[in-house]
């Protein structure tokens, strides 16, 4: 007879216990050329401010550019 209890589960395809990784979307700032990966709890932050303010118009938002200090920095779409 087989102990099933100490059985190591195939892992491949389970999430972390904490869901899986947030995803990053690319901004870049027309400015100053900076760029950077923007992680989705940053954008729902910024999203949900503005919302709050009645401020959003929709769409993903223009977030603050560390390089030139304004609220330049605009979503890219990435092709692939």
């Amino acid at each position: 007879m087989r102990d099933d209890a100490n059985e190591h589960l195939l892992r491949e395809g389970i999430d972390g216990p904490f869901g899986p990784p947030p995803e990053e979307y690319l901004y870049r700032c027309p400015a100053c050329g900076e760029e950077a990966l923007i992680n989705e709890e940053i954008v729902d932050g910024t999203v949900g401010r503005l919302k709050f303010d009645g401020e959003y118009k929709g769409g993903m938002p223009t977030l603050p550019c560390p390089g030139c200090e304004g609220d330049t920095m605009e979503f890219i779409e990435e092709d692939g």
